[in-house]
């Protein structure tokens, strides 16, 4: 998605933005970090930087020792930077692996940037038991489903195999066993059950 939006909106006055969560970075993810990562990406993406946006992190860097802008102030250069453009996309992706106790700040942030530039659109993905969102965003959020088939699957770990380094540990009866194995076990537990 970012690629297509990238190469749709390249230098038409549209900037793109993206931060993936991981659960093996959790104890250093944060609101703060997300949407300075974002802030980083938009600027980058949005030709020459705004002057109040340099005037702003450059008041922040000359407090204390250089300290980072607080979520606040990232908030306000976000805003400021994203009227200056025709459009901003924002895609935070694997959300279920931000730490669930920052969620919430995470969410008013992303709820406030949004609701201040109507120029924004937000995507959001994470596993189906999030339902955050329709809290922070009621009304708003399309909320797809998308589900491996098994095939999507088996082609995966078809294609991960494939680039396995250790060639050795691997023999064609084990090979079986995975292929047939995993795509069975994910695509159950992805497929919800149908009532009539």
């Amino acid at each position: 998605m970012i690629d297509t939006l990238c190469d749709k909106f390249d230098g038409k006055g549209v900037a793109v933005a993206c931060f993936y969560c991981d659960f093996h970075a959790h104890k250093s993810q944060s609101a703060t970090g997300v949407l300075a990562a974002v802030l980083k990406q938009l600027v980058a993406g949005a030709g020459p930087i705004p002057g109040e946006i340099k005037e702003a992190f450059e008041r922040a860097q000359a407090k204390l020792d250089g300290r980072t802008p607080r979520l606040t102030e990232i908030q306000t250069m976000l805003t400021r930077l994203v009227t200056s453009l025709q459009r901003a996309f924002i895609c935070i992706n694997a959300l279920d692996e931000f730490p669930k106790k920052q969620r919430p700040e995470l969410w008013d942030s992303l709820e406030h940037v949004v609701r201040e530039c109507p120029k924004i659109r937000l995507f959001t993905t994470g596993r189906r038991h999030i339902q955050e969102v329709k809290r922070y965003f009621p009304g708003h959020p399309d909320l797809p489903a998308i589900t491996p088939t098994r095939e999507d699957i088996r082609e995966y770990v078809t294609m991960r195999l494939k680039k396995d380094p250790e060639l050795d540990a691997m023999d064609t009866k084990l090979e079986v066993d995975i292929l047939r194995i995993i795509p069975d076990k994910i695509s159950e537990a992805c497929v919800k059950p149908v009532h009539s």
